[in-house]
C-alpha cells in the first residue's frame, strides 16, 4: 500500500502565504486512467474524440464561450471521477490542511468537470475574477480546493487562473462576498492593472501580471500541469477561467472540500435559511 503524503513546514509556508500549493504526481496513474475513460468516452459521443486522438472542428468558440459545457455534456456524477478526489493521498492532504475538520457534504457534494474546447482569437487576461466561497467574519478558511488534470493543460492552455496571496485580502471580521470583494479591489492599483493588461499576454513566455496590495504579495498563476498533478487552493482564492489557446481540449477535475463546522457561519454570510 502506498504511504500517504504529509506537507512539509515548507510546503505548509507556502500555503499559507500563497493560498495554493502544486504537488506533482499527486493521484495514482490507475485512478487517472480510469476516470480519462469515462471523460474521454463522453467526448467520443459528441464526436471531439475519435480513434485515440482529438477530432476538433474547425469552427471554434469565441472566448469566453468555452464550447461544451461539462454538466450536461460530459455530467459530473461519475464515480471514476469521484474516486479520483477521493483518493486516501488527497484526503490525507485536505486533512491536514483543513486541521482535521469534517467535511460538508451539502454545499459542494461532489466533484466537477472542468472542460473548455479551443478558443479563436489570441489569449486574453480575463476579467471574471470571483470567489466560491465568501469572507467569514471569522476570518477562517471556509476549505480546500483540488484541481487535478486528465489531459496536460500548459501555459495559455484554458487553466484555471488563480491570484496567488487573495486569500489574505479584506479580513476585516465581516462577511464578503464576490461583489463586495471585488467592489473593494477596484480602486487598488494593481487590480486595475490586471484589466489594463488583457491583451498583452498572448506569448506564453511572457510572465503573468505581480504585485501587491499593502504589504500582501500578489500573483496571477496559471493552474497547469500534467494527468496525476494536482492544485490545493484555498477557497478564499480568487480565480477566474480563461480562453484555451492551445490545440486540444483543456480536461480537468476539481471538488471543494468545505469544513462542516462553518456552514453556519457560510450560509449566514449568503443570507441562506
Amino acid at each position: 500500500m502506498p504511504s500517504v503524503p504529509t506537507l512539509t513546514p515548507k510546503q505548509l509556508a507556502q500555503f499559507r502565504r500563497d493560498g495554493m500549493l502544486r504537488l506533482d504526481r499527486l493521484l495514482s496513474p490507475e485512478g487517472v486512467a480510469r476516470a480519462r475513460s469515462v471523460v474521454l468516452a463522453q467526448f467520443a459521443k459528441l464526436g471531439l474524440w475519435r480513434d485515440g486522438a482529438w477530432n476538433i472542428p474547425d469552427a471554434l468558440p469565441d472566448w469566453p464561450s468555452a464550447g461544451i459545457k461539462p454538466a450536461r455534456d460530459i455530467g459530473h456524477r461519475h464515480p471514476e471521477i469521484d474516486a479520483l478526489v477521493a483518493e486516501p493521498a488527497v484526503m490525507a492532504l485536505v486533512e491536514q490542511l483543513n486541521g482535521s475538520a469534517e467535511i460538508d457534504r451539502t454545499i459542494h457534494p461532489g466533484s466537477q468537470v472542468l472542460a473548455s474546447l479551443p478558443n479563436a482569437g489570441p489569449w486574453v487576461l480575463p476579467d471574471s475574477w470571483h470567489v466560491d466561497c465568501p469572507r467569514l467574519p471569522s476570518g477562517r478558511s471556509p476549505g480546500v480546493q483540488i484541481f487535478t488534470f486528465l489531459e496536460e493543460v500548459g501555459p495559455r492552455g484554458g487553466a484555471t487562473l488563480s491570484l496567488a496571496g487573495s486569500h489574505r485580502l479584506f479580513d476585516k471580521g465581516r462577511a464578503m462576498k464576490t461583489r463586495d470583494i471585488v467592489r473593494g479591489l477596484r480602486g487598488e492599483p494593481f487590480f486595475a492593472r490586471l484589466a489594463a493588461e488583457r491583451f498583452d499576454l498572448a506569448d506564453p513566455a511572457m510572465p503573468l501580471p505581480f504585485g501587491a496590495i499593502g504589504d500582501v504579495a500578489l500573483e496571477v498563476v496559471e493552474l497547469t500541469g500534467r494527468p496525476g498533478d494536482a492544485w490545493l487552493v484555498d477557497l478564499r482564492v480568487l480565480h477566474s477561467g480563461s480562453p484555451n489557446a492551445a490545440r486540444h481540449p483543456r480536461v480537468m477535475v476539481t471538488r471543494r472540500f468545505v469544513r462542516a463546522a462553518l456552514v453556519p457561519e457560510i450560509s449566514a454570510a449568503y443570507g441562506w435559511r
